[in-house]
């Protein structure tokens, strides 16, 4: 699996290499559009989905969390404000597909809804949190 995701410029989509220290589990079984899923918790959280290909896996989609310092109150509760990067190239997340999502949950009026991001628009805001 890790050899489908090093096919992929991960990196110019904004997501971020997994730490050796990272937490990873394996969900395998034809689900929603994959077939294995790896889920790793690390300094970020995130989920990689694979298609079975032959012998090996291709790599489909990818999800990244990244919390931010501050904590946000809506009628719902208390929450921590993220950024989260989506790219599905098949329908698995409800994201578009080939594309990339950014979505911001938190009370930052520089980044929250209905303002469209991109990655462009949240880097500083990444940096600026330590990643």
């Amino acid at each position: 699996m890790f050899e489908a995701m090093a096919k992929v410029d991960r990196k110019a989509l904004g997501f971020t290499p997994v730490t050796r220290d990272a937490s990873i589990r394996l969900e395998q079984g034809p689900r929603n559009g994959y077939d294995a899923m790896l889920h790793i918790e690390g300094k970020t959280s995130r989920t990689v989905a694979f298609r079975s290909v032959g012998s090996g896996y291709e790599w489909i989609g990818e999800q990244e969390i990244f919390e931010g310092p501050r904590r946000y109150k809506t009628v719902d509760g208390e929450f921590q404000e993220s950024i989260t990067l989506n790219y599905d190239k098949v329908p698995i997340s409800g994201f578009p597909i080939n594309e990339l999502s950014v979505v911001y949950h938190g009370d930052d009026p520089a980044l929250e809804w209905p303002r469209q991001l991109s990655l462009e628009a949240v880097r500083p805001t990444l940096t600026q949190w330590g990643y």
